[in-house]
Order: structure tokens, then C-alpha cells, then sequence
């Protein structure tokens, strides 16, 4: 059955070269970066679209793919709080089957890291505030992946958590709204 893999993290822990592997690894997956998505809107998207667009238009994508019957659909994306994780999920079929892995390691790495990725924009103070949040709230972020030693380490952890099936449903991360 095709499932969604969500890649969340701080900028600098690797997530883009964990998804780049591990999409080279499963046959089939396709594999989409919300920071791509980002280059498609303008910088002030917010003032036209609210906050979660890229949320949004990254679910609507994902699903897109699930219907086309992909066997897997990786987005990576920072998702700092709970509630970036059920935006997203709102956007799919409540019963596609989503694996959630948050790629966490020191902060003196991650900000090594982000400093030196080729062709990007720094992030600056970012790093550490978006670092913060997500470690206050890692505990409701998925499956915590550390990647601090070799890159094959952490695919193997990943692989085995999807080899084992230990799926959430989307519409477990997007309850209903309330109309009250």
C-alpha cells in the first residue's frame, strides 16, 4: 500500500541528504522538499495565502502522487509543532498511511551543518529558535532518528521502522475541526 514519509528536522541535520539516499534506496518513491516548494511562492506568501501554505500545497502534491498509486512519497520539511504535522495531514486521504521521522542531532552540528550547505541562504539566529522549538516538542514529532555517526545508520533506521510497519493514518495526526 503506498504510504507518505515525512522527513522533519532543524535546517542542517541532513534531512535532504537523508531523503536523497534514502529515495535512492526504495524503488518507486518519489521525493519532494518543501523547500523547493518554497521557491514556486514569493517571499511574502504568508500575506496571500496564511500561514501553512507550504503545508498545504506539499499535501496536495503528496496526495497527488498517492493517487497516481507511488509506492511512497517522502517530504521533507521542517515541522517544528504538532499542528504542522495535522496541516499537513489535513491534506490527505485521512486513511494514507503516514510514518513520521523527526532527523535530530547536537546543536553544535546542526549549526556546523546549516553554516556550510552549499548554495543556501544562512538562516542565521533561525537555526538555534527553530532548533528550540522542535526540541520542546520532539516528543510528539514522530520517531526520533539520531544522525550523528554514518549516513547508512540512519537509512537503516528508517528502513527498519517502515519494514516493520509501525504506520500512523493521517487522520490520526488531523482530527476533525470543531464547528463550535
Amino acid at each position: 500500500m503506498s504510504h507518505v514519509v515525512i522527513l522533519n528536522g532543524p535546517a542542517g541535520v541532513g534531512k535532504t541528504t537523508v531523503a536523497r539516499t534514502l529515495a535512492g534506496k526504495l524503488p518507486g518513491t518519489i521525493n519532494v522538499s518543501g523547500d523547493t516548494l518554497l521557491t514556486f511562492s514569493p517571499r511574502d506568501v504568508r500575506n496571500y495565502l496564511g500561514p501553512g501554505s507550504t503545508y498545504h500545497a506539499g499535501a496536495a502534491l503528496v496526495r497527488s502522487y498517492i493517487e497516481m498509486r507511488a509506492p511512497r512519497v517522502l517530504f521533507e520539511y521542517v515541522f517544528s509543532r504538532r499542528q504542522n504535522i495535522e496541516t499537513f495531514c489535513r491534506g490527505l486521504r485521512p486513511d494514507t498511511p503516514v510514518y513520521v521521522f523527526t532527523i535530530w542531532a547536537p546543536f553544535e552540528m546542526v549549526e556546523q551543518r546549516e553554516a556550510t550547505r552549499p548554495g543556501r541562504e544562512r538562516l542565521g539566529p533561525r537555526v538555534l529558535d527553530t532548533y528550540q522549538t522542535l526540541q520542546h516538542n520532539l516528543g510528539e514529532l514522530g520517531h526520533v532518528i539520531h544522525n550523528t555517526g554514518p549516513l547508512d545508520d540512519t537509512i537503516a533506521a528508517i528502513a527498519d521502522i517502515i519494514a516493520t510497519g509501525e504506520v500512523t493514518p493521517a487522520g490520526s495526526f488531523a482530527p476533525a475541526r470543531s464547528n463550535a
